[in-house]
């Protein structure tokens, strides 16, 4: 059975997202909380009881109410900070806890959750100024894992559920589509395989820049 990890359940979406993989026979295994004990709690449970994971899914998209101030009317550091912690620093230490049951599994898969907003080259946004940075750190963040699994047959999948633009179930099953099919090979051509390009989709399946 192939197992995968969903890194929380905070929103609608995320919820949508598990009970779609668990209707197509995956094993779904979720972190309940969000300090380094949760972490580990979890990974002892995966490897007692599946001893793998072949897809890992980050949802990682925290948002803060008082994230909205401008550049140009001053940065709120505790704000920043906070967001920063929740998007970036927990992600990474969260991959690194469950690297080696990626390393055990088939998959090698990994998905993450991003939002074109914080696209450099596509947001119009004036504020949300520490959501987007903390989004724009993890692109760079992406970049690198990249550079460094793909060698040893990862594969990435970036994805924006586009919230508050499209239903949660809709969106999950638009997930779901993309992260768990391979993307094709040109004319069957291995220097021409898609799976080692990072690409960023949304839930319409447009593709985004970074």
């Amino acid at each position: 059975m192939q197992v995968v990890l969903i890194t929380r359940q905070k929103n609608p979406f995320d919820h949508r997202l598990a009970q779609a993989f668990k209707r197509e026979g995956y094993r779904v295994y979720v972190i309940e909380g969000d300090c380094e004990g949760d972490l580990e709690t979890t990974r002892a449970l995966v490897q007692k009881e599946a001893g793998k994971i072949d897809l890992y899914v980050d949802v990682s998209d925290e948002r803060h109410i008082a994230d909205d101030f401008t550049v140009g009317h001053g940065l709120n550091e505790g704000v920043m900070r906070h967001v920063y912690e929740a998007n970036v620093l927990w992600p990474m230490r969260a991959l690194e806890t469950f690297l080696p049951l990626l390393d055990a599994g088939q998959g090698k898969r990994l998905c993450f959750v991003s939002s074109a907003q914080a696209s450099i080259n596509e947001t119009r946004d004036t504020d949300g100024y520490g959501y987007n940075l903390s989004k724009a750190a993890m692109h760079s963040f992406f970049q690198m894992i990249a550079n460094k699994l793909t060698p040893s047959g990862y594969t990435l999948r970036i994805y924006d559920p586009m919230h508050r633009e499209i239903a949660p179930d809709l969106a999950a099953e638009a997930a779901l589509h993309y992260f768990v099919r391979r993307r094709g090979t040109e004319r069957q051509n291995p220097l021409r395989d898609d799976e080692t390009r990072l690409v960023f989709r949304d839930a319409l399946g447009r593709e985004h820049t970074w």
